[in-house]
């Protein structure tokens, strides 16, 4: 998820689901509005790494953009670090019930904010307002308090794989496409991790399904606990993983592989109580963002994960450029 987009990751992950479990005490809290309100004012991102996803303005003033002090981070490169601001306000009137102003407010981006079209330096945003940064564009809504919790359970739903609790194939591919592009201005290195678990189908078979779904939900979550916030993990198929790292080089990725690899081998059979050790073989693949696609940098792994399986498994290989030949003795 959004480090799926909000500043510090996991942690507002968190803050996050709290505040939309208990829904009327955060709006309470927030100042803007009473007990009475029915409804919370979000964005919604309908393109982009975070498809779906609905952000609950809950705060007076956020910021979005590309850089990391940013209350909404977009990883995208036509998104000025600093590019837009949006800020709630409470209006009262004499007699009136107080009513709610959002207004947004383009920061000097470089490539210009759009509503509904049209390219805008301020704007007070209405219900279902279209806003368009880079090639990112968010909807303006009135969430009702009361399906909050259901569209955010549509999105983890939509993104998440079931058993594992990892990103699903399309959302860790999407990650790591819109993590290259956000990067490539900045010419950083990214790396991904390719991982099989050896002779998964033998131990389905010996030992039933039940115990190989308990398998792969106690690999991914070693992943869980191995990752940095930015990293994303996701379940890429059957039995294999794929682990996205950004600015991060094939020493760094390498040494991550290791030790996800060494724990566990060391920890997994025992934990499950299994007679058979179970282990990984991963293949590390990295690049610099400005110089490799994203499906280039996933075949170097699977070249680099082949390698791993020939030379006998449990073990980590890194993706090296072949030498080419110049036929000189």
């Amino acid at each position: 998820m959004a480090k799926t987009l909000q500043k510090n990751g996991s942690n507002k992950e968190e803050t996050e689901k709290q505040l939309l479990i208990d829904a009327e005490s955060t709006i309470e809290s927030s100042g803007l509005f009473g007990k009475s309100s029915a409804f919370i004012p979000t964005l919604t991102f309908l393109t982009g790494p975070a498809l779906g996803k609905e952000i609950p303005l809950i705060q007076r003033q956020l910021t979005l953009g590309r850089g990391n002090e940013c209350d909404i981070m977009i990883p995208d490169a036509a998104v000025s670090r600093k590019h837009l601001q949006i800020d709630c306000r409470k209006i009262l009137r004499k007699g009136e019930n107080p009513a709610l102003k959002v207004v947004l407010r383009d920061l000097g981006s470089r490539n210009g904010t759009q509503v509904n079209y049209n390219t805008v330096r301020r704007a007070v945003l209405k219900p279902g307002d279209l806003i368009a940064l880079g090639g990112i564009i968010l909807k303006y809504d009135h969430r009702d308090i009361a399906e909050q919790a259901f569209y955010e359970e549509i999105y983890r739903l939509a993104t998440t794989d079931s058993l594992t609790q990892l990103l699903n194939k399309a959302s860790i591919l999407r990650f790591l496409s819109e993590e290259i592009s956000g990067n490539a201005r900045k010419r950083r290195k990214i790396a991904v991790i390719l991982a099989d678990i050896d002779g998964f189908k033998s131990m389905n078979d010996l030992f039933g399904h039940l115990t190989g779904d308990r398998i792969l939900q106690t690999v991914a979550g070693l992943f869980k606990s191995s990752l940095r916030d930015r990293d994303r993990a996701g379940r890429f198929g059957g039995d294999e993983f794929l682990i996205v790292l950004p600015e991060t080089g094939p020493k760094g990725a390498a040494r991550l592989a290791e030790r996800i690899r060494s724990v566990l081998e060391k920890s997994i059979s025992k934990k499950l109580g299994l007679t058979l050790s179970v282990t990984l073989s991963m293949g590390v693949a990295s690049g610099y963002a400005h110089k490799i696609a994203s499906e280039d940098l996933i075949e170097q792994a699977d070249i680099a994960l082949y390698r791993a399986k020939s030379l006998g498994r449990n073990r980590a290989e890194v993706w090296k450029k072949p030498r080419i030949s110049t036929g000189v003795r």
